[in-house]
């Protein structure tokens, strides 16, 4: 991503924000330890399993159109667009946060867990 344009949003359950920072937190692959215990002292044995686990995206919003704490731990499609790009990813949503102060937009964060990595 080249940055975050202006007129960036995001929608995911119906409800949609303006977005004003975005947050990758890429997968990691799945390792076992696979160290035999007639291995020397000190010899590990680490094998990837093909899994990929793990991966969120935490997004800072302002302007949002509902409530988003009664959409934590629902799943959906997140859709990020602008006029630079597009990106939709299958996600849960596992925690909202909001702020408001008098004579402001409502602001708040929001943490999604991917659900569809795929390498």
């Amino acid at each position: 991503m080249p940055g975050v344009p202006y007129n960036a949003t995001f929608s995911f359950y119906g409800v949609q924000a303006t977005v004003t920072s975005v947050q990758v937190e890429t997968p990691v692959a799945e390792i076992v330890d696979m160290t035999s215990v007639t291995d020397p002292a000190g010899h590990t044995l680490q094998a990837a399993t093909g899994d990929i686990r793990g991966g969120s995206v935490t997004v800072d919003f302002i302007g949002l159109s509902a409530d988003p704490q009664t959409l934590v731990g629902r799943n959906d499609v997140l859709t990020f667009t602008s006029t630079a790009y597009s990106v939709a990813r299958r996600v849960v949503l596992e925690s909202a946060s909001v702020s408001a102060r008098t004579g402001e937009l409502v602001n708040g964060q929001l943490k999604f867990r991917m659900t569809d990595f795929v390498p």
